[in-house]
């Protein structure tokens, strides 16, 4: 067995993040690496049925694809759609690329997933956001979406724009 060793530099930037060349899902808070446990199947099949759906309209979308909020901030939508065509080399985006940042609520992301990345999102300039949350029956979801408006203190804020089932966005009504 090999062990490899890697020293994580304190305050880290999303630069030196491509230097690591790390494995696995993390993303960077405010200068600190956050490691994140493999998706759940669920999880990661309602991410790429939304993948799916927006490329079959036409649509340029991936998964987990790093979004640069900062020099010391990466976030890891689950789905970005983006704007138009995009680097597929690239690990690491500009909130201006992306149209739609989806994020797949685990109990363990709620928090992140209702109230700390739409903050970002939205001070970021993303102009949609979507919340997926699981239903008893774990083949579908809710989707709750929101467009890019302001506070009552006119500070970027998103406003609920619609609610749906992923099968029924599926089958195109939604």
């Amino acid at each position: 067995m090999t062990v490899m060793e890697i020293r994580i530099p304190p305050d880290l930037t999303v630069d030196d993040l491509d230097e690591l060349h790390l494995d696995g899902r993390y993303e960077l808070h405010e200068g600190n690496l956050v490691i994140m446990s493999p998706a759940l199947p669920w999880h990661y099949d309602f991410g790429w049925r939304l993948v799916n759906y927006f490329r079959r309209r036409g649509r340029h979308a991936n998964g987990e694809v790093g979004l640069k909020l900062g020099e010391s901030e990466l976030r890891v939508p689950d789905v970005a759609v983006f704007h138009g065509p995009f680097d597929r080399r690239r690990t690491n985006f500009k909130p201006s690329d992306i149209a739609i940042a989806i994020e797949v609520v685990s109990p363990s992301s709620e928090i992140q997933d209702s109230i700390t990345k739409p903050w970002q999102y939205a001070h970021a300039g993303i102009p949609e956001y979507w919340r997926v949350e699981s239903t008893e029956d774990t083949d579908d979801a809710t989707i709750h979406q929101f467009v890019l408006g302001q506070d009552a203190d006119g500070e970027p804020a998103y406003r609920k724009s619609g609610e749906t089932r992923l099968s029924e966005l599926e089958k195109g009504a939604g």
